[in-house]
């Protein structure tokens, strides 16, 4: 009895000491395991369907993919802080908006609307920022504030109506004109204009992987996030640095929108809305990002936006319904968050 009782407890131990270096991996190694967790969903799906890798659907998921990831990525920042963001849909919608609104009706070139356009994402995110960090609003009641409000003006003055994007090239084309034909060879110019999205989206994803790991800007961010107090003692100015997080997410949310204008040929007043954010914060948890802050990464949250087009199209391409998607975004979801708690207890465990 005895013998069979130091048996259990020895392989219980055994089990222990497994789970817990897989999960020092997944501290250690979150982009890898992430991407491997896609890799096995694309395999699946292309198992069951053929199709799904073929160039004309991997240019809609990765379209996708990029409209999804270029906000997770901006979030990415913001939540490092501890903060979220909930008005980046209005933004996506409101930026382009005001972009061709300004070029239509003032004459003016998309190389200089598309700039103020930009800059009025930042200012959304500026806005969001100061009344977050200055009148102690907590950053939820604040966007959620800022979407209702930035989504009834651009309805309002839109009239409810979509307004069409003007046809100035080159700049339709830099900004994701696509002319990806069926016929067309993948490795043609027609062909790579299928996925300028998803370039634009991996270009901010290194610059902001270099921001977070390589300057002094990114370890305030991480410092901000992960011990709020210690980090003003140690003369970080923390306001400045949850502000200049939203505003960098404004600026991506006003892009992302400018972008989709381009490819899509038209922007809706109410475009983006709430799902649209709701996709971006899953990317980011299932990116392995925290929703308490201090941890994060945009290569995570880019895989995650990957993880999700591939469930919002593969799962249609198997037969499913639309709107099953969501049972198993909602399942990655709450396992992803299940998942982080556990890696963060690893990490508290290797710090002492």
């Amino acid at each position: 009895m005895a013998q069979a009782t130091a048996t259990d407890a020895q392989t219980q131990s055994a089990a222990r000491k497994a789970v817990e270096t897989a999960l020092s991996f997944i501290a250690r190694y979150r982009e890898v395991s992430i991407a491997a967790v896609a890799l096995l969903l694309v395999a699946y799906i292309q198992f069951s369907n053929s199709v799904f890798l073929t160039a004309p659907l991997m240019s809609v998921v990765m379209r996708d993919t990029a409209r999804i990831g270029m906000i997770a990525i901006g979030l990415v920042l913001v939540m490092i802080t501890a903060e979220i963001d909930l008005s980046v849909g209005a933004t996506y919608a409101f930026a382009p908006y005001m972009m061709i609104w300004m070029a239509t009706h003032w004459d003016l070139s998309l190389w200089i609307t598309a700039p103020l356009a930009i800059l009025l994402g930042v200012g959304v995110g500026f806005f969001n920022g100061f009344i977050t960090v200055k009148l102690r609003i907590p950053s939820l009641i604040t966007t959620l504030g800022t979407f209702f409000l930035l989504t009834g003006f651009t309805v309002s003055f839109a009239h409810s109506q979509p307004i069409r994007t003007p046809v100035q090239e080159p700049f339709n084309l830099v900004f994701g004109e696509n002319r990806f034909g069926p016929l067309d060879s993948l490795w043609s110019w027609d062909g790579l204009t299928g996925f300028t999205p998803i370039l634009w989206t991996i270009a901010m994803v290194i610059i902001l992987t270099l921001v977070l790991s390589r300057t002094v800007f990114g370890l305030h961010i991480i410092s901000t996030g992960s011990n709020l107090l210690a980090a003003r003692e140690i003369g970080v100015r923390t306001h400045r640095i949850k502000i200049a997080a939203f505003m960098i997410l404004g600026a991506l949310a006003a892009l992302t929108g400018i972008i989709t204008a381009s490819v899509s040929g038209s922007v809706a007043p109410d475009a983006g809305g709430s799902n649209l954010t709701l996709l971006a914060i899953a990317a980011a948890v299932i990116g392995g990002t925290a929703l308490t802050g201090g941890s994060g990464t945009v290569v995570g949250a880019l895989i995650g936006a990957f993880v999700i087009a591939c469930l919002n199209n593969g799962l249609v391409l198997l037969g499913a319904q639309a709107t099953e998607s969501n049972i198993y975004l909602g399942f990655a979801i709450i396992a992803a968050m299940i998942l982080n708690v556990q890696v963060d207890a690893v990490r508290v465990r290797r710090k002492r």
